[in-house]
């Protein structure tokens, strides 16, 4: 079964664990991202005081991780030699987990506070004009995630987003993660690629903890291989370490899924709507009535605005595909009570009154539907 699109994300933060448990932990979570709220502050003031050396970066990312309730375990080890280690996304606190256990800086293009960038291990890629500067430095290296945005982890997209020149030796590092009760991410018609994910971070400092796994992979060497051939071979790695299929589909694609599916259901309810007005009021054009629902949101709201005249509107010509009654035929009986233009004093004079227009109501509809159906009326 091809895997498409939609497979690819999740658009529920909730996992369908057990829901008594979840319950049971919900009072113990609040309290829990209430204590690592206050931490959260500690580590901003932390950031600013202390200065910017080795030993301190590595006590906030400690602290960072504590805050999120990330906790980190690396298979294999880092090759010195490389100075740019590829992995997959998955989520918003990659980087996190790759700066504390690999000393790696990642860059992004969010436009996030520094001192939170820096607690992150994340640098803007637009910061750096000479970014052979961490080819001459491996002790930083470079973590790139080409995929471009995260996934849940069924596939592996293509890599379209280097915001750095490929060496000629890289090594590929899988990521995967794991937690209770929530997904750790949710794609929402707002995503965008420089934008952090706000709400994903805080539903870290809810969950009890979230487990990163950092696998490092062997080195690749480039040989005689282009840019493209590359980055595919160093793809196909990651993939098979983490027994997902390749997808040919770019991030702005996943991206622009949900979007999209959620703008055709909303039109499509909005033409159900349309249609049940329509209904009822069959001479109201329905570009009308979909304009007037846009504004009221209600079938029942459009409908009394029509009736009491509050929207103005062009009536539709009858349907030319209705049959028309003949002419040679003769009219048909019906009665049509003439109102009397006043009120009726007494209760016996109202009675008559209200069968009158009764009367007069169920003659007219009933002329419509004749008329409407071309019905032949001999009596």
């Amino acid at each position: 079964m091809a895997l498409t699109l939609d497979k690819l994300t999740n658009d529920e933060r909730f996992n369908g664990d057990n829901v008594l448990q979840f319950l049971l932990y919900l009072p113990l979570g609040l309290v829990l991202t209430a204590l690592r709220i206050a931490l959260a502050l500690v580590l901003w003031i932390a950031s600013i005081i202390l200065p910017n050396k080795s030993a301190v970066r590595q006590l906030l990312s400690t602290l960072a991780c504590w805050t999120f309730g990330v906790y980190v375990k690396v298979k294999g080890s880092r090759d010195p030699r490389c100075s740019v280690l590829v992995a997959n996304y998955v989520s918003c606190l990659d980087s996190l987990a790759a700066a504390h256990t690999l000393g790696t800086i990642s860059l992004r293009k969010w436009k996030v506070p520094p001192f939170f960038a820096s607690t992150l291990g994340i640098k803007n890629a637009a910061q750096f004009v000479r970014k052979e500067h961490f080819t001459e430095n491996p002790s930083k290296p470079v973590l790139l995630q080409p995929e471009g945005g995260p996934t849940n982890g069924t596939g592996m997209l293509k890599f379209t987003d280097w915001s750095f020149p490929i060496g000629n030796r890289v090594q590929p590092v899988a990521i995967t993660v794991e937690r209770p009760f929530t997904k750790v991410t949710v794609h929402r018609a707002s995503d965008k690629a420089d934008v952090f994910p706000w709400w994903d971070a805080l539903w870290f400092l809810w969950t009890p903890c979230s487990v990163y796994t950092l696998r490092a992979l062997p080195a690749l060497e480039r040989c005689d291989d282009s840019d493209q051939a590359f980055a595919e071979r160093v793809r196909r790695a990651l993939a098979d370490a983490l027994q997902v299929p390749l997808t040919e589909f770019s991030w702005e694609e996943l991206c622009r899924g949900p979007r999209v599916r959620r703008r055709a259901a909303a039109q499509a309810e909005m033409l159900r709507r349309a249609r049940h007005v329509k209904e009822v009021l069959p001479l109201v054009p329905l570009k009308d009535i979909v304009r007037e629902l846009e504004k009221t949101r209600s079938v029942d709201v459009t409908i009394t605005n029509f009736l009491e005249g509050l929207v103005p509107y062009r009536p539709e010509a009858e349907s030319v595909s209705d049959p028309q009654p003949s002419t040679s035929q003769a009219p048909p009986k019906y009665v049509t009570p003439a109102p009397t233009g006043t009120f009726p004093k007494s209760a016996k004079e109202r009675q008559m009154s209200f069968q009158e227009r009764k009367a007069q109501m169920i003659a007219e509809a009933r002329q419509r539907y004749i008329e409407k159906h071309g019905l032949k009326i001999t009596c």
